[in-house]
């Protein structure tokens, strides 16, 4: 049996907006697929592992990724090599700020990790309201839906690549949604992303399986997760122009 070694950064710390949801789904799904998953959750002061084959990182205040900050920095090297050798890095709010070249503005500058080409700006007019997205990641276009909660320009650098596309919400700021590289990829979609969106999370999946010389098929397993996807996606839908809001 293929063991899939899923790792968690944080999971205390950022986590604000129910991220855990997010490797709940990709441990959930891997393990309906036929695959063993050893969950490593990495806190402050702990070693650093070894490898993985899948990265989550969720969301957190400024305040707490300040917290991290200087044992988030010791994992610079090891993502990029890992990312650099096909491992899916998973980057939700917060914690694609911190994998950015940076975060400014407000008194808010702090060091980031360098992994994404792209920098976070503070002070930008808070969004909060339902969001969704068209992506290309790892295959034909999909529509995404979750929420924003952010006050952030994330401006990416000249050659770099979004995650997707606003449809309905902010994203970026100019139209663009997040960003990518290779198979990895961070975005301010939450809900938790992956449980309301699970071809993003097979897509998720079946890149970091393969990378490892193992199959990812969805199948009748997974029928039940998926309608409930589909039902709060659709509650999303119907609402997205009267519950969206800028404030």
């Amino acid at each position: 049996m293929t063991t899939l070694s899923l790792l968690q950064l944080y999971p205390e710390q950022l986590g604000v907006s129910g991220d855990g949801g997010n490797v709940v789904a990709l441990a959930e799904r891997a393990r309906r697929a036929g695959l063993d998953v050893e969950l490593v959750e990495h806190r402050p002061g702990d070693s650093l592992p070894v490898g993985a084959d899948l990265v989550v990182i969720g969301s957190g205040p400024l305040s707490t990724l300040r917290s991290i900050h200087s044992d988030a920095l010791r994992f610079r090297e090891a993502l990029s090599d890992w990312a650099d050798s096909g491992v899916p890095v998973v980057a939700i709010g917060g914690g694609m700020e911190l994998l950015s070249q940076g975060i400014s503005g407000e008194g808010a500058d702090l060091e980031g990790l360098g992994f994404f080409d792209a920098s976070a700006h503070r002070g930008a007019k808070r969004r909060a309201n339902y969001f969704r997205v068209e992506t290309a990641y790892s295959g034909p276009s999909l529509t995404l839906f979750g929420f924003e909660d952010h006050a952030t320009r994330f401006e990416l650098a000249a050659g770099a690549s979004a995650f997707g596309t606003v449809i309905t919400g902010g994203g970026n700021g100019d139209g663009a949604e997040g960003v990518s590289r290779g198979s990895s990829f961070g975005t301010q979609l939450k809900g938790p992303v992956l449980p309301l969106n699970p071809q993003l999370t097979d897509r998720v999946l079946a890149s970091a399986v393969s990378r490892i010389g193992g199959v990812y098929d969805a199948g009748p397993a997974h029928a039940t997760l998926d309608e409930y996807a589909r039902q709060s996606r659709l509650v999303i839908e119907k609402n997205l122009e009267r519950a969206f809001k800028a404030m």
